[in-house]
Order: C-alpha cells, then sequence, then structure tokens
C-alpha cells in the first residue's frame, strides 16, 4: 500500500489479489462509481492493476475493509487439462463466455502433480498433436473444488504398458461482486466434466475429405501426411461449427496408414459434433459393394428389368451399373460362347449402401433363376439344335412380350467326355410362369428335331421332287413351312428343324407326299389371337378343353406368349378354331368385374415378394387375376422410359402444418406447385444450369418478359438479394421467380445475407401471389460457386424464417428441388436441424442487408449489341474506376463473369483506357452520358470487348426503409413418407373379387404386428428420438415413445413382421454405438504390431523359419500334405486393404454381437490357379469377386480349411516348378453348411417368415476337406504367401 497526501485528501495505492484485479480489470465501471459514492472518496481509478484512491483517511480505511466484503474471492482446484481447454478451445471464447456469464475474475495459481495413481495407456507416443502433450493427455478431465477432497479416477485404459499417470492439478482463484454468482460459477466449474472421444477413419472417408477444397481453394495434390492431418482437422471442425453454441477441439493422427481423430469437449458437446460428423460423412461419402450375377441375369436386368434397376437407383439414391469383369471383354448381347459371370456394381454413400444392396439382393431373389437340361441323342444334335434354340432366344430376349430370357450353357471338351450329349438352357424371369414359357418354347424346338432316316425308295423319291424336279424346290418348300430341312445324301437322312414335333411330324408326311401327284396339299398358316393380360387366367381356363382338341388333330398351339396365343395349322380349319376361341374370350368380357385396392408401399412389397407369391396364391385361391398397376404402367418388359424422375428424400413439418419437402428430381418436371423458382442472374439472361433449363422448356415468352422487366428497370440489372417473377410459358406453372442470387467470392462480400435475402424475396413474391406451393433449387450453389454446405444451411434458414415471419403464410408447402444427389442430401441434412438456436449470418447483416443504389451502369460490347454486367460486377468495376479517375495510375481488376454461353464463371482481365484523362479534361462532361471507358479481355482468347459506362440518376426515397426484425424460429418434426400404390383385382363374379380384397387384407394383417421394444438410453433423449424415428421411417413402420423410464427409452413398433424385426436390430445397433466404449479399440483396426513402421503401401516380408507362425503353418499343411517342403512365406503387409478388412471384421462383430460364442474369423487356405497372386495381394479388393467363377457353391470366393485342398490343383504354378497358396484371415461370421448348390450367388436367408438378415457365408464338404464360400469383396485378407514344392 502506497500514500500520498495532498491537502487534506490523501491518495493511496491498494494492491490487489489476482483474482480480484482481472475482475476490475472486467467490470471495474460499476465498482469504481459505487467506491466514488462512498463519503470522503474524491476520485478512484484502476492503473497497473492497482486500485488508486484520492479521498480522506477514513474513508480509505474504510474503503480497505469495504473491499474484502465488496468482493469475495474463493479457491477451486480443476484438472489442468480442464484449464487449458477453457483457455485454447475457440481462441478462449468459452473461458470469456463464462466470465462475462457470472461476472467473475479468474487467477491461476502454481500447478499440482498426483503421482500417487497407477494406470495404464493405450495411446502411442505418435497420437500425440503438436498443441496436446502427453501428459495433457493423462491428465483428469474432472474438476475438484479444494472445499473437500478430492479423488480422481484414471482415464487410462487398458494397454501393453503400465507406467505412473501423473494427473496434473492447477488451483484457481475466483473473485465476483456477487456471493450468488460466485457460488453457482464455482458449481459449473465443479460440473465440467471432459470427454475424449476417438475414432478411425475409412480410407474412403480419408480421400473424400482431402478432395474437399479449402476455404475455396483446390484441393492440394502430394502433401505431407502432417499437412493432410490438419487439412482433415480444418474440415471436420467446419463441420462441428455449423452447430449452434458447440465447441470442441480436433487432433488428427497418422500412423502406418491408420488415420485417427479425438474429439475433446464437454460430452454433450461430443456427443453432438460425432453425430454430426458421422452422419455428414454417411451421407457423402461413397462406397462400393459388387454382387456377382450369372450372365443370363446380367442380359435380363439388362434387356428385361431396365426400368426396375431405375427404381431402385431412384428409391434409395445410389447408382447400379452391370459390369464386366476385366479379364472378359464383350462385344455384344447376342448368344455367344462366353460362359462366365458379370457383376452388379452399386455406388452409393455409406448411409444408404446397405439397405439398398440388401433391397437389390431381395429383387434378385425374388425374380425366377433355373437351369433346364434337354436330353439329346448325341453331342452332334446337341450343337445343332442349340443352332436352332438360338434365334429364338434372342428373339425372346429382344420381344417385349416376354418377362424372361434364356442363355445356352456351353460345354468345354472335358465336361462333354464326362456328360451325356444335353442342352443346358440358363432362365431368368418375373415369374415362375415366364420361365416355363421359354422351356416350352425350347422343349419344343427339342422335340421338333428329328433326323429321319426314310426308305431308300422315299428318299428317291423326296430327293427327285426338292432337288432334281423342284416341284417344289426345296427352297419353297422351306419357306412354305418356315422350317429348315437339309438331305443328307451320304446317309439318306433327311434333318428336319422344327418348332415342334407336331409340326416335324406334318413335315414328314408333307414330303412323303411329294411323290403322290393327285394328292392335295393343304396350306399351313400361322394366326395369332390376341388375349388381354387382365383375362388371360380366365380364357386360358376356357380354351384348355378346345386346345387340347386341337393338338389331336395336328394343330401346334403356342399359348405361351403374354400377348395372346399363336395357332399353326392348316387353312382350311385355322377360322373355325380361331372362331371358337374369339367366342370364348368375348363371353369372359361380358362377366368381367373389376376393382382397385389401395395399398402402402410396405404392404405393396410383401405382395410382390418372392416373384409375387403370395398374389399368385390368392389368384389361384379365388380365381381372380391381381394386377400390379405401378408395375404394369412401368412395365419392365417393355423397357419403357420412366420420365417421372423425382422422388421424396425428406419431409418436415412445423406444428402449423407448414412443410419443406426435399425431393431429387428435374425442377422443370415438379409437380403440384403453383411456382418454381430459377436460379437466376442480375441480368436475366438465362446462360445455364437451372436457369437455362427452365428458360429453354418455358419458350420464349418468358426470355420476352425478361427483357421488358430489364427495360422497365431503367435497363439495369436486378440486384442480388432480390426476386421478380415472368409467365411459365409453356410449363405448367402460375408463374416462374426468378431469384437472383450472389456470386460467391469470398463469404465477406455479404454473399451470406444476399443469399438469405433472396430466398426470403422469392417466398414473400410467392405469398404475395397468394401461391400454395413454390419449389426451388440451390441458389448460387452452382455456376456462382457457393460452398454447397453453406448455400443450402442458409436456403433452408430462410424458409424457416419465412415460416416464422408468416405464420398464416398461404405458401403451405416449399419443396428443395435438385437432380444432384450432393445437393439433396445435403439439403435433407439442413431440414433435420435444429436451427432455433442458429442465425444464419449476424443479426444485424440480416437486418440491414441492402446494397446501396447503383452510381453508374456498366455493359460490355458483344457482336450483335451491348451486354449487361451483374450488380456485383458493375459495383466492382465502378470502385476500380473511381478509383482510377482520382489517380490516374492503373491497377489489375479481374472479375468473374457469368459465361453468356457455356453458364460457367469466366475471369476477365478490365483494363481503363490510358487517354481517359485526355478526354475527360477536354470534356469534363463526359461522365454524364454514354462513355467507352476501356475493355475487357478474356485470356485465353486475347480478343478485346469494350466496357461502356452510363450514368445512374440518383432519387430520393420516398420513405424511410423498415428495419427488418426477424421472429424466433420455430421446430420441425420428421414426417414420415408413406405413399400407395394400386391394385387392381379382376374376377368373373363379384364374389371372387370380393374374397380375394379379403385374402389380401387377411395376409397383411397376419404379417402386421405392434410389439413393445426398450432401449438404455438416459441422455440426450429428444436427439435419439429422431434418429429412430428416422430408422422407423426408413423401415415403414410406425414408431411410439412411452413415458420415459429411468435409463430406458421405451417404445412401441408397429408395422409388418420383416419390417418391425429390421427395424429392432437396426434400433439395438444404434443403441449400441451410443452406448459403446468412447475411445475405439485402436488395436483392432490398425495393422499387427509385427509390421513395423512401414513408408510403402504394399510390401511382402519373408518371415524366418524359427519364426512361429512359420512353424504354425509348416506344421499346419503337413497335416493333409507330409510331403510339402516349404520354401518360403511371406507376409503381406497391405495396409490399405488390411484397414479395409478390419472395418468389415469390426461390423461383422457389431452385427453378430448376440451370438459372442460365435467363431467369425478363420485362418483358411486359397490358391489362385492361374491368377497371378500379386493381382491379389496388390489389388484393390484382394480377393476379388471379379476373378470368381461359378463352382460347387455358386459364384463365390473358395477358401479350404485343409492345405491338400487347395495346394493341388488350384495352387499357382510358378515357371521354375515351385507352387504358391496363400493363407487368408476370413470373415466367415455366421455359416450355412448345406449341399452342393451352383445357383448361390448369395448366401440364404436365416428365417425368411421373420426377417430378411441372411448368413454371412456358407460351408460344405468337397474332396476331403471343408471348404467356406464368401460372396462380397473385402471378407478376406491375404494375410500369407506360401510357396512350397511337393
Amino acid at each position: 500500500m502506497h500514500a500520498s497526501h495532498q491537502s487534506d485528501h490523501i491518495e493511496l495505492s491498494i494492491e490487489l489479489s489476482g483474482a480480484a484485479r482481472n475482475f476490475l480489470a472486467s467490470f471495474q465501471n460499476k465498482i469504481l462509481d459505487t467506491i466514488c459514492k462512498q463519503s470522503g472518496i474524491k476520485d478512484t481509478t484502476l492503473k497497473n492493476g492497482k486500485l488508486q484512491l484520492v479521498g480522506n483517511q477514513s474513508a480509505i480505511t474504510n474503503i480497505q475493509s469495504y473491499l474484502k466484503q465488496l468482493l469475495p474471492e474463493q479457491d477451486i482446484t480443476i484438472a489442468n487439462k480442464l484449464k487449458k481447454y477453457l483457455q485454447s478451445c475457440s481462441k478462449g471464447l468459452l473461458l470469456k463466455n463464462f466470465v462475462q456469464k457470472y461476472r467473475v475474475g479468474i487467477f491461476y495459481h502454481e500447478i499440482s502433480t498426483d503421482a500417487s495413481v497407477t494406470t495404464n495407456n493405450n495411446e502411442n507416443d505418435s497420437d500425440q498433436d503438436e498443441n496436446q502433450s502427453e501428459d495433457d493427455e493423462n491428465d483428469d478431465s474432472k474438476s475438484s473444488s479444494s472445499r473437500a477432497s478430492s479423488t480422481a479416477k484414471s482415464a487410462c485404459g487398458d494397454a501393453k504398458r503400465s507406467h505412473v499417470c501423473v494427473k496434473k492439478y492447477i488451483r484457481i482463484a475466483l473473485c465476483s461482486d456477487s456471493k450468488d454468482s460466485l457460488y453457482k460459477a464455482i458449481k459449473e466449474l465443479e460440473s465440467y466434466n471432459l470427454r475424449t472421444q476417438s475414432w478411425t477413419l475409412t480410407q474412403e472417408e480419408i480421400s473424400y475429405i482431402l478432395k474437399q477444397p479449402q476455404q475455396g481453394k483446390p484441393p492440394q495434390k502430394n502433401t505431407t501426411f502432417r499437412n493432410q492431418c490438419s487439412q482433415i482437422k480444418r474440415y471436420l471442425l467446419r463441420l462441428v461449427q455449423a452447430l449452434s453454441n458447440i465447441t470442441v477441439q480436433m487432433f488428427v493422427f497418422h500412423k502406418n496408414g491408420v488415420w485417427r481423430v479425438k474429439v475433446l469437449g464437454f460430452p454433450d458437446h461430443v456427443s453432438k459434433a460425432m453425430s454430426k460428423i458421422k452422419n455428414c460423412l454417411d451421407d457423402n461419402v461413397e462406397s462400393e459393394v459388387q454382387l456377382p450375377i450369372s450372365k443370363t441375369m446380367a442380359v435380363f436386368l439388362r434387356k428385361k428389368a431396365s426400368s426396375d434397376i431405375r427404381k431402385l437407383e431412384k428409391t434409395h439414391r445410389i447408382k447400379i451399373t452391370i459390369f464386366l469383369p476385366f479379364y472378359r471383354k464383350r462385344g455384344s448381347e447376342e448368344q455367344d460362347d462366353d460362359d462366365g459371370h458379370d457383376c452388379l456394381k452399386l455406388i452409393g454413400c455409406n448411409s444408404r449402401i446397405n439397405l439398398a444392396k440388401e433391397n437389390v439382393e431381395n429383387f434378385l431373389e425374388s425374380l425366377s433363376e433355373q437351369e433346364k437340361h434337354f436330353s439329346c441323342g448325341s453331342w452332334d444334335h446337341s450343337r445343332n439344335i442349340a443352332q436352332n434354340i438360338r434365334p429364338r432366344l434372342t428373339a425372346i430376349q429382344n420381344s417385349d412380350d416376354c418377362e424372361a430370357i434364356g442363355w445356352i450353357k456351353v460345354y468345354t471338351a472335358t465336361e462333354r467326355r464326362e456328360t451325356t450329349p444335353k442342352i443346358t438352357v440358363s432362365i431368368v424371369g418375373l415369374n415362375e410362369e415366364a420361365i416355363n414359357g421359354v422351356v416350352e418354347q425350347c422343349q419344343n424346338i427339342v422335340d421338333g428335331y428329328v433326323e429321319w432316316k426314310p426308305t431308300a425308295d422315299e428318299y428317291r423319291t423326296i430327293n427327285t421332287a426338292l432337288n432334281i424336279k423342284k416341284s417344289p424346290s426345296i427352297a419353297d418348300f422351306q419357306k412354305q413351312w418356315d422350317t429348315d430341312v437339309r438331305l443328307d445324301g451320304n446317309k439318306n437322312t433327311i434333318i428336319i428343324s422344327a418348332r415342334s414335333k407336331v409340326l416335324a411330324d406334318d413335315i414328314k408326311e408333307a414330303l412323303l407326299s411329294l411323290g403322290e401327284v393327285n394328292k392335295p396339299r393343304v396350306k399351313r398358316i400361322s394366326e395369332f389371337i390376341p388375349i388381354q393380360p387382365n383375362i388371360r387366367r380366365f380364357v386360358n381356363h376356357g380354351i384348355t378343353a378346345l386346345l387340347n382338341e386341337a393338338k389331336s388333330q395336328k394343330i401346334f398351339v403356342e399359348y405361351q406368349n403374354y400377348k395372346g396365343v399363336t395357332i399353326n395349322c392348316g387353312s382350311d380349319i385355322i377360322n373355325e378354331i380361331k372362331q371358337k376361341i374369339d367366342c370364348i374370350i368375348n363371353d369372359i368380357k361380358q362377366k368381367i368385374v373389376k376393382s382397385r385396392l389401395q395399398l402402402s408401399s410396405a404392404e405393396s412389397d410383401l405382395m410382390r415378394a418372392d416373384a409375387y407369391k403370395l398374389a399368385c396364391r390368392i389368384e389361384r385361391e379365388t380365381k381372380t387375376i391381381i394386377r400390379d398397376v405401378k408395375a404394369d404402367n412401368t412395365n419392365s418388359t417393355l423397357n419403357a422410359d420412366n420420365t417421372d424422375t423425382s422422388s421424396i428424400m425428406i419431409t418436415v413439418v412445423n406444428n402449423r402444418g407448414q412443410t419443406i419437402v426435399v425431393e431429387k428430381g428435374d425442377i422443370t418436371k415438379a409437380k403440384n406447385v403453383d411456382a418454381i423458382v430459377s436460379a437466376a442472374n442480375g441480368p436475366l439472361y438465362h446462360a445455364g444450369g437451372v436457369d437455362k433449363a427452365i428458360a429453354d422448356a418455358a419458350g420464349p415468352a418468358l426470355d420476352q418478359e425478361c427483357k421488358q422487366l430489364i427495360a422497365g428497370n431503367k435497363g439495369s440489372p436486378f440486384p442480388a438479394g432480390t426476386a421478380v417473377k415472368t409467365t411459365a410459358g409453356n410449363l405448367l406453372f402460375k408463374c416462374v421467380i426468378h431469384a437472383i442470387g450472389p456470386q460467391y467470392k469470398d463469404g465477406k462480400q455479404q454473399e451470406h445475407p444476399l443469399l438469405f435475402s433472396t430466398v426470403l424475396s422469392s417466398l414473400r413474391l410467392a405469398e404475395d401471389e397468394k401461391f400454395t406451393s413454390v419449389a426451388l433449387p440451390a441458389i448460387s450453389a452452382n455456376t456462382y460457386g457457393f460452398p454447397l454446405k453453406d448455400c443450402t444451411n442458409i436456403v433452408v434458414c430462410a424458409i424457416k424464417q419465412f415460416f416464422a415471419d408468416f405464420p398464416k403464410s398461404n405458401v403451405r408447402k416449399v419443396i428443395l428441388l435438385d437432380m444432384d444427389d450432393a445437393v439433396c442430401n445435403s439439403f435433407a441434412r439442413e431440414v433435420n436441424n435444429d436451427h432455433r438456436n442458429t442465425l444464419v449470418c449476424d443479426n444485424n447483416d440480416v437486418r440491414y442487408c441492402k446494397l446501396p443504389p447503383l452510381k453508374a451502369k456498366w455493359c460490355w460490347q458483344d457482336d450483335d449489341d451491348e451486354k449487361l454486367y451483374c450488380d456485383h460486377d458493375m459495383r466492382t468495376i465502378e470502385t476500380a474506376f473511381q478509383q482510377y479517375v482520382k489517380t490516374w495510375t492503373a491497377s489489375e481488376l479481374i472479375i468473374g463473369c457469368d459465361n453468356l454461353t457455356t453458364g460457367t464463371i469466366v475471369n476477365y482481365q478490365i483494363h481503363f483506357n490510358p487517354d481517359l484523362k485526355q478526354i475527360l479534361k477536354n470534356k469534363p462532361n463526359a461522365l454524364n452520358s454514354r462513355l467507352v471507358c476501356g475493355y475487357q479481355l478474356r485470356p485465353d482468347t486475347d480478343t478485346p470487348r469494350d466496357i461502356i459506362r452510363y450514368p445512374v440518376v440518383q432519387e430520393e426515397e420516398d420513405s424511410p426503409s423498415v428495419v427488418y426484425q426477424p421472429k424466433p424460429l420455430d421446430s420441425y418434426n420428421l414426417q414420415a413418407i408413406t405413399t400407395e400404390t394400386a391394385w387392381d383385382i379382376t374376377g368373373i363374379t363379384n364374389e371372387s373379387v370380393k374374397q380375394a380384397e379379403a385374402a389380401i387384407r387377411k395376409v397383411i394383417d397376419s404379417a402386421t404386428i405392434s410389439e413393445p421394444f426398450s432401449i438404455n438410453l438416459s441422455q440426450d433423449l429428444e436427439d435419439h428420438k429422431e434418429q429412430l424415428i428416422k430408422i422407423a421411417a426408413q423401415q415403414q413402420i410406425e414408431i411410439n415413445f412411452e413415458q420415459e423410464c429411468s435409463e430406458q427409452l421405451q417404445m412401441t413398433l408397429k408395422g409388418l413382421k420383416a419390417n418391425v424385426f429390421e427395424a429392432k436390430l437396426k434400433i439395438a445397433l444404434y443403441a449400441q454405438d451410443i452406448l459403446k466404449t468412447h475411445a475405439d479399440n485402436a488395436d483392432e483396426l490398425r495393422p499387427p504390431e509385427e509390421w513395423g513402421n512401414q513408408e510403402t503401401e504394399c510390401k511382402l516380408v519373408e518371415i524366418p523359419r524359427d519364426d512361429p507362425n512359420f512353424i504354425r503353418i509348416e506344421t499346419r499343411m503337413k497335416e493333409t500334405l507330409d510331403k510339402v517342403k516349404i520354401e518360403k512365406i511371406e507376409r503381406v503387409q497391405n495396409v490399405r486393404m488390411w484397414s479395409h478388412y478390419a472395418f468389415r471384421r469390426r461390423e461383422l462383430k457389431k452385427e453378430l454381437h448376440l451370438m459372442p460364442n460365435l467363431q467369425i474369423e478363420m485362418e483358411l487356405f486359397h490358391g489362385t490357379n492361374n491368377t497371378q497372386p500379386s493381382e491379389v495381394y496388390n489389388g484393390e479388393y484382394g480377393f476379388d469377386m471379379t476373378f470368381c467363377t461359378s463352382g460347387k457353391w455358386g459364384i463365390g470366393t473358395y477358401f479350404a480349411q485343409k492345405a491338400s485342398y487347395s495346394c493341388t490343383g488350384f495352387d499357382f504354378k510358378l515357371p521354375n516348378g515351385k507352387r504358391q497358396v496363400f493363407l487368408a484371415q476370413v470373415l466367415t461370421g455366421d455359416v450355412y453348411d448345406c449341399p452342393s448348390d451352383p445357383s448361390l450367388r448369395r448366401p440364404p436367408k436365416k428365417n425368411e417368415s421373420v426377417s430378411g438378415r441372411r448368413y454371412n457365408s456358407v460351408s460344405g464338404d468337397t474332396r476331403g476337406s471343408k471348404v467356406y464360400i464368401v460372396y462380397e469383396n473385402r471378407l478376406a485378407y491375404p494375410a500369407y504367401l506360401i510357396t512350397f514344392t511337393c
């Protein structure tokens, strides 16, 4: 304390504690005013951390005592890690907010340690961020007060090495002018608890993140791991920053090819940040799944089911392609001798790919795929008959009226020696009926192939008539019968290739009659009788007796055609048969009764399952015809072009019924909307993107009205943040709203508030027009370069703000529509976010976002006329121009203009004329009229274009502008998307139709269940409920939450049995993910320790002969190969492949967590046969499904328990006589053991009546060994390459 005297007053300096000093530094005004009001105190100031008092002695003495009461202090001990977190997170914002919230001053005392607790640490030394030491990692994250004894629990988990975990604490002092605030501040500090959650990024996630632009810059290439870690960290932090009031620290590490992320923060912050990151990556990172399919199936999907594939793509928003394994080439879809298999490739984001895969597998399984064998007398006969069947199968393949295709299997020479002569046709169809139609046609051709040996006299007579007298010629005879007939003079045989045995017998008679001159010849003709599909079953039943009678009269009837029957017989009786059939058809038409039944999409899926198995059964039982109207309309067999490509992704609604819908589709074909919004530029030129697509579809009327609007705006472009309307022209909307969005520069040019204003202006315009629904795209996101995440966030916030501002709006629904998956996914995430505590931009930016009037209008000279710059470019050029005329110093100006031909942003250099100074000197008023001020230059074309300036007369505003005051946003609930599909029921009587309806309802009711279900979740229940509602909507069931109990979230699930079962499984997995240990088991995903630090992505490491693994593998091989001699064993160290395998292993463990005793991983042998082993261990997928060929258990990758199986016949043979096989780690999971089944393409379902879950692999016994077959990539890792002799 220091004192100095001045007259009657003294000046005294009072030393303050650190906490009091910091408190006064932040909140001195109130305290100093209070002190100054004390009697005897003349002045008080805070200087150099000391309190300077001027006053009389007694008053100052009282103040010293008063300060202790006025500024109470209290000490508290917290973990040093918590202190560092509060200081460093968000540049100390957390600590600043804490200080302001409770009006406290904080001072830090000494750091103490507690080394009494021995712990295990599973963190590698390298897993430390440059800003985070190992000591920080081990600090306890829970604070404790100095008023009570504190005990800290170690945060260290199981590990490989033990050490003393030194926990650091720091004592801090808190000071406030309010005891209540001080108490609350200490209580909050005591409640602080930090959580560290870590996880490993997949290779696909890493690739995706590194491709993302950094702050508007293009992605970098060939950067160091350190730079990549920083880039990943920045990207993840940007995702979290979109959340309101969430602050976390992020650390990214890389070692041995594994990327790990740690998030540090308060538990609820970490949980929400993790959820945000996971959802974003799941929605954006694409993965690939390959499903092996037969070549026949591939052709069927291309030719007959392309619309079904499109529907699956549309439903799941994935891409499905059929591709050929790289080692095969295909010329065309003609029947050829390639008997391999194809693959179905599914590409989509992680959040959808698994469900899509499941549904694609179910669709493939619903198709009928069979192999039919037709015996032949010899392989020559087989070859000849196959040549006759091929054209017929090709015709079926290209036909619009057949729902199946066939493919002839080609036998190798070895196979022909080992089996009896036959023709094998692989057939794929929509149902058994379609397959039976193909089988019947093939059987008819087989039966119609006759190698006939007439008597010598008969042969001589026939040969004379056809080849010598040519009465008729053999060509005319073949044309008359539409059949190939060949005479073999060497064997005196006649080969007849007829379409049926009936025709072959008739041809025999016709050939024998060639020698009978006076015998009349009856001409055979074919007649097609059409039958409508909706009465086909009744007609077939009605004409059965007639057709059987016709066959006995040697009349050939082909009635498996989808659209009718074909009759082939003599011209003398065909009219009679045709009349009888027509009479039956007309009679049935008179009796037909129809009814339409509406079913939900889930109920319809139940009816469609297993190739319409339930529908077919009900048809048979009730003698009706049940047709899927949607399937008939899209008609996959006709390969119709389905122009309706829109699909609803998500719908949210507030409590007033105002709705936001995200839909993928073409905005020009939007349905049930009054107006659509076009992403326009200021001059209303329609250069590219959505704007051009709308203008082209609307026609010239829209363009003409746009020109009128510009003319009415005094020839100036409309500024960003505004919207205007025009006619919709040829489009079926009431109008088109042109939203002038901002061009994105650097985020600092009011782009965010301008885009917000653009959307609000568009919706207000729709409200003024009393529209009820509007569709709009991602304005400014494409051509104008707005970051997609920011764009969709702003657009959605603006829509919600509009609904909040207009609670009784005419506009009840806003549809966010785009064709791009990434845009739709981003919209879908945003509409489901809670924006009530989030402002897209600062409040003041939103309220006062209004650009000043233009001072000048700028144009550039096109070939034909002058073209306006957009409002932003005009302002940029005018600012540069004014600077130029002040200094007459040229500076570089580059603007990004909207190119009028391509709709892309092109950079132009702006140059001002150097002689402008002289022009303005000679004519001072030159700026008051049109003036050519310079030129623009596009560097890649080197063609200058004049730039012209027009002055703009400033007008005073008639009334002051009203400040916009946004209202609080509403909460929005996810709305289940339910669609109904129609089913037509046709019968001969009303009673049969009603019976069919009742049977369908009974089947659905019996498959519908309502089950209680509960999971152990006790925190963040509202967030969890949102996720569970999404799962329920995805599974098309209802979910109702019960009253919350301690530690449990109870609900009732109602829906179809299979859907409820799947929903329960997914909900249980979701709960398991939430409850699992927050720190991943890093060892599970890291490469094995013996790999060491590996710089290259893949290498082979030879293991010593005395290594335990070498001895173990050698012993195992000698169990079944006693004479084997191992030359060397190499460990395959492929970091990328191991990463994929380890992730699949972890996911499989989660899936099978209810079967803890199940051995999910086995070590099995695999021989690559003719494939180079390097193509496996260096490949993308390792044991790639594209290498697979069909075997005893179908198309899959085969592994053997015994070395003798893989090493004898399937091993790879080196030129030096040595051989190689792999010993692989294989994820067999839940195995289905079964006899040989070559038709398998994937493991069967476990219990089809309850769930669609499949086994993970298939096993069987062959050649003295148990073999295991997997049907997906990345389910096996080639652990060891064994080189041996035997």
